[in-house]
């Protein structure tokens, strides 16, 4: 019988219940390790769960909710990098004792300052770059004029963590790419892609079909509602391509659901036919009243999941290039693609009004049809 493989995960938000992008990841990175032996999935933040996922899976929290703040780990970090209290780093060094685990995973450079303590307590350092942090970071500052972190300053420490681990996980190939160019180090780069939750745990049929009732079509965007990308798509959903669809539409709504969302997210609520629903428990109901997602980002990284989850949800996409980047889609058949907020609009108002001439995204890989939203008059909204 094969030995089992012990597993800690060190993440900075909790990954159970796992609600964003790179919750998602996190966690079913830790259903894939269970299979090996038990995993602890540990968190810089308090952990939210009151109880774990399963006997296989263990949470733990670094932080305690309302405990007075402590020094932070080391005399000066970057912006890329997240806040590690010293307290965070002692439970942690304490845990991977405890735990004795045969492999580390931890996610991202965000938390370079913790590669070096758990260097020697694991045989196995993997870092899971869910980004290739920075190449978004250029991204995000050529989107904003606010400060971000400087892309040379993010890629000295990438360059930095590579020469402490022993692996890297980047999400696409085309992520590999960008990381091999970076790295001064010959140190294994795997592809591991995102996995996609109700593909797995769905009985593999379509969700019931949505209510009309409330609009239509009902527009969804899914995502951490504090990420720059993110913020940035959802202000141009609610003000500038959402208006252009109730030109024709006027029933039409758009629903932002995510964790966290900043204030001037919180702001577009305000907005005609826009609705906000702040830290979500589940988004499968979400995506099962959904018509359709329009996914604008102008930057990102990794590969995104909301994406692969409308697809597995039969939910159709409407995307820009970068948004669909990595995922190795087909165009105007699997997604609908295009870089200009007009062109958006125009292509989920033909998409609802004209769906037989109209292309569309595909409901699901393993499905191979083509997804189609039809009128609300129509009782059938998907081919």
């Amino acid at each position: 019988m094969q030995a089992q493989k012990r597993t800690l995960i060190v993440s900075h938000d909790p990954a159970f219940p796992a609600a964003s992008g790179s919750d998602l990841r996190n966690y079913r990175n830790a259903e894939a390790a269970a299979r090996f032996g038990p995993v602890c999935l540990v968190s810089v933040r308090p952990k939210i769960a009151k109880k774990a996922p399963g006997p296989l899976i263990r949470v733990e929290g670094l932080s305690i909710e309302g405990e007075p703040r402590t020094a932070s780990i080391g005399w000066w970090r970057s912006r890329a990098e997240s806040r590690i209290p010293r307290s965070a780093l002692t439970r942690l060094e304490t845990l991977a004792r405890e735990f004795r685990p045969d492999t580390i995973i931890v996610e991202g450079v965000g938390l370079f300052k913790l590669l070096r303590p758990l260097r020697p307590l694991a045989e196995q350092l993997i870092l899971d770059m869910h980004n290739v942090e920075s190449d978004l970071a250029g991204q995000i500052r050529r989107l904003s004029a606010k400060r971000s972190a400087a892309a040379f300053s993010v890629r000295y420490l990438e360059r930095k963590a590579l020469s402490l681990v022993d692996k890297v996980w980047v999400c696409s190939n085309l992520d590999r790419q960008k990381l091999m160019m970076l790295s001064r180090h010959k140190i294994p780069i795997d592809i591991v892609p995102n996995g996609i939750p109700q593909a797995v745990e769905g009985s593999g049929q379509l969700p019931a079909e949505p209510s009309t009732s409330n609009g239509f079509p009902v527009i969804a965007f899914i995502g951490h509602l504090a990420y720059p990308p993110n913020v940035d798509a959802a202000q141009r959903l609610a003000s500038v391509i959402l208006p252009r669809i109730r030109n024709a539409l006027p029933d039409a709504r758009l629903v932002l659901a995510g964790r966290t969302p900043k204030p001037e997210v919180q702001a577009l609520a305000r907005l005609p036919g826009v609705e906000l629903i702040e830290d979500p428990a589940d988004v499968a109901p979400l995506l099962s009243s959904a018509h359709l997602t329009i996914v604008p980002l102008t930057a990102g990284g990794g590969t995104r999941i909301k994406i692969l989850e409308a697809m597995a949800s039969g939910v159709p996409v409407i995307a820009t290039p970068i948004a669909a980047e990595g995922l190795d889609l087909v165009e105007n058949d699997e997604v609908l693609l295009s870089d200009t907020d007009e062109t958006l609009a125009e292509m989920a108002i033909g998409l609802c009004l004209d769906p037989p001439t109209q292309g569309a995204a595909a409901p699901s890989r393993a499905s191979g049809g083509m997804g189609q939203v039809r009128p609300a008059s129509d009782p059938r909204r998907r081919s």
